[in-house]
């Protein structure tokens, strides 16, 4: 009549056993993964930072410092930031803050009153009073933090984002 099949009763429980047990295996295997891995992917929620209002001058020509303190938190790290940011209200009555990390090696910059410009003492990066590179290494402008005001009270984004908004820029 026809061949005769080899696999038998043992066979196929033998079989199936395998099957059973890989398959509880990969699903334990792929849920204690996200387990341990997952909290290291998830993005942190935008903090927004209260400013002295002392900080914030109201001449359009010069800069205030305000220091960011928060927490930040990847994974199972948590630390404390310190961030520098110069602040002013232009004549329309916005408020700009630009961080004053170098775009170039991460340097601290400072402001320069008499020349209007913001001098990195690294590798003498300069930038103009928007923040756009004039001379040196750097490439790409300092970046800014976005601001609000809520009650009277001025607020930081711990996050910054680069000269014009547009968060897709990378540095």
């Amino acid at each position: 009549m026809g061949k005769e099949s080899k696999v038998n009763r043992r066979k196929f429980l033998e079989v199936g056993i395998f099957a059973i047990t890989g398959s509880i295996a990969a699903v334990s295997s792929a849920a204690l993964t996200r387990f341990a891995i997952g909290p290291s992917f998830k993005k942190e929620k935008l903090k927004w930072i209260e400013v002295d209002l002392e900080d914030v001058l109201d001449d359009s020509s010069s800069f205030g410092r305000a220091v960011l303190q928060y927490q930040t938190k990847h994974g199972w790290l948590a630390r404390r930031e310190k961030a520098l940011a110069y602040i002013r209200r232009t004549e329309e009555g916005e408020i700009i803050a630009i961080n004053a990390t170098c775009t170039h090696l991460g340097c601290i910059v400072s402001w320069d009153d008499d020349a209007q410009i913001f001098k990195c003492p690294c590798h003498d990066g300069r930038y103009d009073a928007d923040g756009k590179v004039i001379s040196g290494p750097p490439p790409a402008p300092l970046r800014r933090h976005n601001t609000k005001i809520e009650d009277g009270k001025v607020f930081l984004a711990s996050e910054t984002v680069p000269y014009g908004g547009d968060k897709s820029e990378s540095i």
